[in-house]
């Protein structure tokens, strides 16, 4: 039984396909419609609760080797045109189970690091903000009515 197998309980396509749906404990609303990996919003710089927790998981595990805002660096590359041009699966994938780009050259796998696999769709959301949101560099900060949503209780926990 692999490492991975010990944390999840699944083999690695079982754990991808659940990513890929999004499970409702991960799930969050943007507006009426579910959160999808890969949904953001924008305004005036200033972005959703989780494209903003997506740039702080960025930074912890990704930007040592991607670099400052998904930039991509000598050795890593740019984070931005992967997630448009690979997609949420393909993406996803490559964070957890690493891929090696060329001899000597290999992205590690994340398979057994539990806060970037429950991240992924953030990591996810904060690259296409990056790309097509028009999100500029640095850190970003939270849209004010969106974070005190996301502090609110739930009215069905009162």
């Amino acid at each position: 039984m692999t490492v991975f197998q010990r944390l999840y309980g699944h083999s690695l396509p079982v754990v991808l396909l659940s990513l890929l749906l999004v499970p409702p404990a991960v799930a969050k609303e943007l507006g009426e419609a579910p959160y999808r990996p890969g949904d953001y919003v924008v305004e005036d710089g200033k972005v959703d609760p989780n494209t903003y927790e997506g740039y702080l998981v960025y930074t912890r595990a990704c930007m040592a080797c991607h670099g400052p805002d998904g930039l991509g660096s000598s050795f890593a590359p740019n984070l931005i045109r992967a997630a448009e041009r690979r997609g949420w699966a393909d993406f996803a994938g490559t964070v957890a189970a690493g891929r090696e780009v060329q001899p000597g050259q290999v992205m590690p796998s994340f398979a057994d690091d539990p806060y970037v696999m429950r991240n992924i769709p953030y990591i996810f959301s904060y690259m296409k903000a990056r790309g097509e949101g028009g999100l500029g560099r640095g850190r970003p900060r939270i849209i004010e009515s969106m974070a005190e949503e996301a502090e609110e209780p739930d009215d069905e926990s009162e």
